[in-house]
């Protein structure tokens, strides 16, 4: 007799099932920092148990003073697969998200031809959002068919800087790119203190534009730029902002910009940067 699917929240004593896996992943990130996400209080792990056998993890992380839920981190095991596991798994962590209060947005970020991740989140119930292009600057000396200019201002004050993300009266975007790989909707949920404290903000002359550009690591360290239009190439100093940050933080390999669909299609020449794969975010309010 086939034994029942069980979903249940992961403790320390599943990392040994964990490990069993098949899921044809080197060098797994959740397998390495699986004892953290555990005890944190803002990363949830659960699994699809059949008897003893995990058959897929997955879970989600807070944002936005908790208010903002991302799902993510899943994995099958490829000897289980084609078998709706990932969505068995996550109709009862949905359904648990929905039933916290505090939680107003439940979504997800998957790349653009992620095909079976994308059925999966459709089948959840959750709706489709904008498309990004992630991009890194690494090789500022290739960058071509852009308006040369001075540094931008730096702006210091944090009532400053939170009245410039205050001040959007549009966002070419249609995400705010908290962190690198996640983009949330624009929320002022997100503009704490201590997220403010530790991003740069720069103003271009004419106080037309501002750029805010944050240290993150997501395995490498990189200058996280957010900037909310278009028009990157036509804004005089705006990559040699970018690069004078890099030049004080040389830990970062480059700057991560996140580009809408129409920013990258203006971009000239693609030589200067490392390319991903589109990226799509999934995502709907409570």
């Amino acid at each position: 007799m086939e034994q029942v699917l069980q979903v249940r929240k992961l403790t320390l004593q599943d990392y040994s099932t964990l490990q069993a896996m098949d899921t044809g992943i080197e060098d797994d990130y959740v397998v390495r920092i699986f004892d953290r996400l555990i005890d944190s209080d803002s990363h949830e792990l659960f699994g699809l148990f059949q008897g003893p056998h995990m058959l897929a993890v997955g879970g989600y992380s807070l944002f936005g003073q908790n208010r903002f839920a991302m799902l993510g981190r899943l994995r099958s095991d490829r000897r289980y697969q084609q078998k709706g596991n990932a969505t068995q798994l996550l109709l009862p962590v949905v359904d648990h998200l929905k039933q916290q209060e505090d939680i107003k947005w439940i979504g997800a970020n998957t790349h653009l031809g992620n095909l079976p991740a994308r059925r999966v989140l459709e089948k959840l119930g959750i709706e489709q959002g904008p498309v990004s292009h992630y991009l890194t600057l690494n090789k500022p000396e290739l960058l071509s068919g852009h308006s040369p200019g001075p540094v931008w201002e730096q702006v210091l004050d944090i009532d400053h800087k939170r009245a410039l993300l205050q001040s959007l009266e549009s966002n070419a975007l249609g995400v705010f790119p908290y962190e690198c790989y996640y983009p949330f909707p624009f929320d002022e949920s997100f503009f704490t203190d201590d997220y403010l404290n530790a991003t740069n903000f720069y103003v271009n002359d004419d106080r037309s534009r501002f750029v805010s550009i944050k240290n993150d690591t997501k395995k490498y360290d990189y200058s996280h730029v957010k900037y909310f239009w278009d028009d990157h190439y036509d804004q005089p100093g705006f990559f040699e902002t970018l690069q004078d940050h890099w030049r004080q933080n040389l830990d970062n390999i480059g700057c991560w910009i996140d580009f809408s669909d129409q920013g990258f299609k203006n971009i000239p020449d693609l030589s200067a940067y490392d390319v991903q794969e589109p990226w799509i975010l999934y995502g709907s309010w409570k």
